[in-house]
């Protein structure tokens, strides 16, 4: 049912990218404790923006990764067509599913009368490639979570969040024990990015964020990047960059 063979392939050049995105722009960053406490400037705003292309370049990846839509998953167990695993009391575990290349295990809540998560595992190997679980928060847009375990890169998975009809909301992969980062919301409407966060443990600075905010079109309108030395905020106006450095 999830075939995440794309999501896998553009992990590990999103994951190239990081280091990029997350770094603060060389012209502004600076490591000096006599820095000024209060920086703005503003410039004009020219054809290529070393800011603007390190960030797109990783969003450009990401939304590669992720399709528009996933197959809606099904959590109704009364539903679920397969082989009905119970637990020594008789209740009912799992039922489980064949498909061409993978075992689906659709696992019910002990609460209730749904699944409450289905895992996916290699026909072949028995490796565990795809952890898919309802959102148990009604006020949420959000209906369904898809994790996507990556067996080439060590301790890296990437998450998809779903709305409606398999919507995708978001994409999120973490590396190194979630010491790193990187999420892409969409527009669910016009499908275009609309915001990216992305976070970093960096030796003797501490965890680094960077923060940028698209218009409706798309386009980058903001970019703040801090840690807790630092705080930069860049905001674009259709002909002017607005710079503003503070140290903390």
């Amino acid at each position: 049912m999830t075939d995440s063979s794309k999501v896998k392939k553009n992990s590990e050049l999103a994951s190239g990218s990081q280091n990029v995105a997350a770094s603060f722009s060389n012209p502004l960053y600076t490591s000096s404790e006599n820095a000024l406490s209060d920086y703005s400037q503003s410039l004009p705003r020219n054809t290529y923006d070393n800011d603007m292309a390190e960030i797109l370049e990783v969003v450009r990846i990401l939304n590669n990764m992720a399709p528009i839509r996933m197959p809606v998953y099904n959590f109704n167990v009364n539903e679920i067509n397969g082989e009905a695993y119970y637990k020594p009391d008789g209740t009912l575990l799992l039922i489980r599913e064949h498909d061409s290349d993978v075992i689906r295990d659709y696992y019910v809540s002990p609460y209730s009368d749904k699944v409450d998560r289905i895992l996916e595992h290699d026909r072949l190997s028995g490796r565990l490639r795809t952890k898919i679980e309802p959102n148990s928060r009604s006020t949420s847009r959000t209906k369904t979570n898809i994790t996507i375990f990556d067996d080439k890169i060590n301790r890296k998975y990437t998450l998809m969040q779903l709305a409606e009809d398999g919507i995708v909301n978001n994409i999120t992969e973490f590396s190194g024990k979630g010491q790193a980062f990187q999420t892409l919301y969409r527009n669910i409407t016009t499908f275009k990015p609309a915001r990216y966060l992305a976070g970093k443990d960096v030796p003797d600075k501490g965890f680094e964020m960077v923060d940028c905010i698209f218009d409706i079109n798309g386009n980058i309108a903001r970019i703040k990047r801090y840690n807790s030395k630092k705080e930069i905020n860049i905001e674009y106006t259709d002909d002017r960059k607005n710079i503003t450095v503070k140290n903390k």
